[in-house]
């Protein structure tokens, strides 16, 4: 890591402890963001061969020369572009950095490439506000993002043509991986690189649930059922409307009730409460604090499911979100080579499986390989094998409406 960035960066802001990790995602909510300083620039700011594509891009991207290789590129054509020791930034709104140092150190070994990393993980909103931030000042230092939630929101909202302000274009054809990705994976500013499978779980306490004789809900609407009246459930400090907004309309199409009116009546049957973080509610159910989660993320509650009571309970269907694990890059990265191949390797079939036991919090996103031989454990098989509806990253904007009501409302007040 160079002086010049390790000083600016507070690279490791959201690093904390194996079981006590700072929130995956979080933050401030899109509205806040809509009304700052900061999010004012959202409108003003007008395998090494890997498989092969048929598409053409529609753009060339910005630092192409006359010498740079045509794509579509292979994860070769990238690294032959990296002269000695590079630096990649990345800025991940998975509360995490080691997850990052973990994927460069795999990839390094296996391309012999010497990237070193500079990350800042905190939550999606801290992430979105430096980043914009540093481009309204004209002085971009990142290359790579994850989970930039509340540009992601202005995406939604605004549509494709906002992301050409901020990302770099066609990543959907100027790479080699149409053949193993989906369609609902590849946009042109993101590709869904990781955290494949489940997207979302229902953290329980095994121990609390057995001692009052409690069933495990096979879906939301169980939740109703006498036996779970005044259940004291979890919320985190900042809830994901995206999130509930799913679990809300989903379910509430099932009965005969409004969406409002469903979120409501379950709010009075249970019993809300509070806890500062997704990883600390997850904590708390772990450790017999309270029996149940409203709702969480599997690669928060995994840390905690190997060494306490805990069940990642996944219902019937599990969302699963297509771009949970976005990597988007900066149309002004001032690496930009850099960041295309570490996208492109990180998709290659090596790096995928090498996840399963030498990346910290991150599990493949390619469910078109068999990942038994490198024998994971339970919950990450249940996670990469569990039917999933796959929401579409367009598809999300509704059930953010509908969850970012909800807390208007106060459905979620504790």
């Amino acid at each position: 890591m160079s002086e010049s960035t390790a000083g600016s960066l507070d690279a490791d802001e959201g690093r904390v402890d194996a079981t006590g990790r700072s929130a995956h995602t979080g933050g401030r909510s899109r509205r806040a963001f809509l009304t700052t300083g900061a999010a004012v620039t959202l409108t003003a700011i007008a395998g090494c061969t890997g498989g092969g594509g048929d598409s053409t891009p529609t753009t060339t991207p910005t630092s192409a020369g006359s010498g740079d290789p045509e794509p579509p590129w292979t994860t070769a054509d990238l690294a032959a572009q990296i002269d000695g020791t590079e630096t990649l930034t990345i800025y991940a709104g998975t509360g995490d950095s080691q997850q990052w140092y973990d994927l460069i150190e795999v990839i390094n070994d296996e391309f012999d490439t010497n990237i070193e990393g500079n990350v800042f993980a905190s939550n999606g909103g801290k992430v979105s506000q430096r980043f914009v931030q540093e481009r309204q000042a004209g002085e971009d230092k990142v290359d790579l993002l994850s989970n930039a939630s509340d540009i992601q929101d202005e995406i939604k909202i605004n549509g494709p043509e906002a992301a050409r302000k901020y990302f770099e274009w066609d990543m959907d054809a100027n790479f080699w991986f149409e053949d193993v990705l989906p369609a609902q994976r590849r946009l042109p500013f993101m590709i869904g690189a990781f955290n494949g499978g489940a997207g979302s779980c229902l953290p329980i306490n095994e121990d609390m649930f057995s001692e009052r004789g409690l069933d495990y809900p096979t879906t939301y609407n169980d939740l109703f059922d006498d036996q779970y009246e005044g259940l004291e459930t979890l919320l985190p400090g900042y809830v994901v409307g995206g999130e509930v907004g799913w679990i809300i309309k989903h379910h509430a199409e099932q009965t005969d009730m409004s969406n409002m009116e469903w979120i409501n009546t379950l709010a009075d049957h249970l019993s809300f409460a509070g806890a500062s973080s997704h990883t600390a509610a997850a904590r708390n159910v772990a450790q017999g604090d309270a029996p149940m989660m409203f709702y969480n993320f599997p690669w928060v509650t995994s840390p905690f499911v190997s060494e306490y009571p805990l069940r990642g309970h996944f219902v019937d269907p599990v969302k699963s979100n297509a771009l949970a694990g976005p990597l988007s890059i900066n149309k002004n990265a001032p690496k930009p080579w850099v960041a295309r191949f570490f996208v492109s390797a990180m998709l290659e079939e090596p790096v995928q499986r090498r996840m399963i036991n030498e990346v910290t919090d991150q599990v493949p996103v390619r469910l078109d390989l068999d990942y038994s031989p490198q024998e994971p454990d339970p919950f990450t098989s249940k996670r990469l094998n569990t039917e999933t509806e796959l929401i579409g990253f367009y598809d999300g904007a509704q059930y953010s409406e509908v969850g970012q009501k909800a807390k208007d409302d106060g459905a979620f007040e504790v």
